[in-house]
C-alpha cells in the first residue's frame, strides 16, 4: 500500500471511530455495500470520486483531507486551527445525537446543513477564546 493510500485508510478509520458509526451505516449513507466500503477502508479497492464526496460530506471534511491531500479537514477550516482543534471539532460533531425536528429525523442533508453552521459556529468561538486567551 503506497503512502497516500495509507494516509486516507488512517483518516477513514479515525473519521469513521469519531463519528461512532458502524462500517455498515457509512456503507448504506454512501450507497455501497458493507463488503465494498470494507475493501476501501483497507485500501484494497479504489475509492470513486462520487464515493470520495459522499464520505467527505457525511463526516464534514474536505475531500482533500480525506483523501490525505491537505491537512486542513475542509474549507472553513482556519489557518491558524491546531490539529487539537479539528479533533475537537469532530468530537463536538459526534456528541451532537441525534437530531429532530417535530419527533422526526432529520434527513442526512439536513443534519449536513446544520452540521456546517455548527462549524463555523465552532470555529468562530474558539477565535474569541484564543484571542482571549492571548491578552
Amino acid at each position: 500500500m503506497d503512502e497516500k493510500t495509507q494516509k486516507f485508510v488512517i483518516r477513514l478509520e479515525d473519521l469513521k471511530e469519531q463519528s461512532g458509526l458502524t462500517q455498515t451505516e457509512i456503507a448504506k449513507r454512501i450507497g455501497i455495500d458493507r463488503t465494498a466500503y470494507s475493501k476501501i477502508k483497507n485500501g484494497t479497492r479504489k475509492l470513486s470520486s462520487s464515493e470520495a464526496k459522499k464520505l467527505a460530506n457525511l463526516f464534514n471534511v474536505s475531500t482533500d483531507y480525506l483523501l490525505g491531500e491537505s491537512s486542513k479537514t475542509s474549507d472553513s477550516t482556519p489557518d491558524w486551527a491546531t490539529e487539537k482543534d479539528i479533533s475537537d471539532l469532530h468530537d463536538f460533531l459526534a456528541t451532537n445525537g441525534q437530531m429532530t425536528y417535530k419527533g422526526m429525523d432529520l434527513t442526512q442533508e439536513q443534519r449536513e446543513r446544520v452540521d456546517q453552521i455548527i462549524t463555523q459556529v465552532f470555529w468562530e468561538e474558539l477565535e474569541k477564546d484564543k484571542r482571549k486567551n492571548e491578552r
